[in-house]
């Protein structure tokens, strides 16, 4: 039972070193936001795909997540026939991170004991973009980079900071006159 109480101990210690993930948003702020209302999926929507969007299943999550933030933000799919304002591409893969180590050492039972746990982190990325269809301009961008515990599912976190990432859409006025500012005293 101590045993367990220990592992179970070093076990959250070594997730809770674990970095959390990061969530970065750009856009075009001269993009004429208000005018999208319908969404398409991008040329390159059957392009070989990597890490958990290697498999159907992976893609599907995705997409299936996607289209519902999508609408969320007050987009809708274009229709048979109709062209779509947005172009959506994404990318994503996984990656192995590094490796954190947790040493515990005790007595069981009055005999000293020497426990380690290895945990080796997986980072899940994936970005989105938003393609004016008119113009074939960038016009909103989302980077999200999570660490995964396992490689064979992604977790509730990485859909929370992916819906976090895609609140972001479209940019506020304020955040797009700030964008506009930054771009000009930059290009001096």
């Amino acid at each position: 039972m101590r045993r367990t109480a220990v592992a179970l101990a070093l076990a959250l210690l070594a997730a809770g070193a674990l970095q959390a993930g990061t969530i970065e948003v750009d856009f075009n702020p001269k993009a004429e936001f208000e005018r999208y209302k319908t969404w398409g999926w991008g040329p390159d929507r059957d392009q070989k795909r990597y890490g958990f969007l290697a498999d159907a299943t992976g893609k599907e999550r995705v997409e299936k997540f996607l289209a519902g933030c999508l609408e969320e933000r007050g987009l809708r799919p274009a229709g048979q026939g109709e062209s779509p304002d947005l172009l959506v591409s994404y990318q994503g893969d996984t990656g192995q991170g590094k490796t954190v180590t947790a040493t515990e050492n005790g007595t069981y039972y009055g005999v000293p004991s020497y426990m380690t746990l290895q945990i080796t982190e997986q980072g899940a990325t994936i970005i989105v973009d938003l393609v004016d269809a008119a113009t074939s301009a960038l016009a909103w961008r989302m980077y999200v980079n999570e660490k995964l515990k396992t490689s064979s599912d992604t977790p509730a976190k990485f859909w929370q900071a992916f819906a976090k990432g895609m609140e972001k859409y479209p940019p506020s006025e304020s955040a797009r006159a700030k964008k506009a500012k930054q771009l000009e005293k930059q290009s001096r």
